[in-house]
């Protein structure tokens, strides 16, 4: 039964990710969307190719998953509930629900990162937690980006900060959690997500905003540095799950 309920979830994610992309929902695509409104924190297109390849490593982790004896219960429920949630992403953004949109990606981001606490703190294997990181990395990615589209929509005006200091300061708080990780879990895909995602920003605003390029480039350098320093060669814990 857990079985079938874990590859129903995959399944409906998968599906809602190809509909996605074309123009199914609404008469357009995601990324046509996502273009409507200027966004700074918007990489460019070519970033989200990442998709298909986080599904690979997903369906992956599903295999290695039933071939486990010992399934947890607490992985399976979680790992339901960021499908589901992050499936309802996709109705909502095509009609224009943002926040709904916003609040699914909230909802699957933290139903990720309890999914990833489940396993040891400094263990690291493709089977087990590193999908599970690139999807809450991409995941954690697409809330920031959903509620700076939000704000643009609705007009806020970002504590009367202006749009370039909002995406510097948006970076490096994405960045300073990739050094949590790095140096906490010796995590370094989800340093490297957040480095692919913005080497996509940079290609995306193409040098216009010098600020917020010096910036990206700047916080890129320091996540490389952070993957060599905090080296996942470091004994892992041998408790089977981390506590919250």
């Amino acid at each position: 039964m857990k079985k079938m309920f874990l590859t129903f979830a995959f399944l409906l994610l998968t599906a809602a990710l190809t509909i996605s992309n074309s123009t199914l929902l609404n008469g357009m695509t995601t990324i046509e969307i996502a273009h409507k409104l200027p966004i700074l924190l918007m990489p460019a297109d070519f970033t989200f190719f990442i998709r298909p390849i986080i599904f690979v490593f997903l369906a992956y982790w599903i295999v290695k998953f039933h071939s486990n004896d010992s399934i947890s219960t607490k992985r399976f429920v979680l790992f339901i509930i960021a499908c589901l949630a992050n499936s309802a992403w996709f109705p909502f953004w095509h009609f224009g629900y943002f926040g709904w949109a916003c609040l699914s990606t909230l909802v699957a981001a933290l139903s990720l990162y309890a999914l990833y606490r489940t396993y040891p703190a400094k263990q690291n294997s493709w089977g087990h937690r590193i999908p599970v990181a690139l999807l809450f990395s991409w995941t954690l990615v697409s809330f920031v980006v959903n509620a700076n589209y939000l704000i643009v929509w609705d007009e806020w005006n970002r504590l009367g900060l202006s749009s370039v200091l909002w995406t510097i300061i948006n970076l490096t708080i994405l960045a300073a959690i990739a050094l949590h990780f790095s140096y906490h879990h010796r995590d370094w895909i989800i340093s490297t997500i957040f480095i692919w995602v913005f080497f996509g920003i940079l290609m995306n605003i193409q040098f216009e905003e010098l600020f917020v390029t010096l910036s990206t480039l700047f916080l890129i350098v320091i996540m490389i540095i952070g993957i060599f320093m905090f080296s996942p060669s470091a004994p892992s814990k041998n408790s089977e799950e981390t506590s919250f």
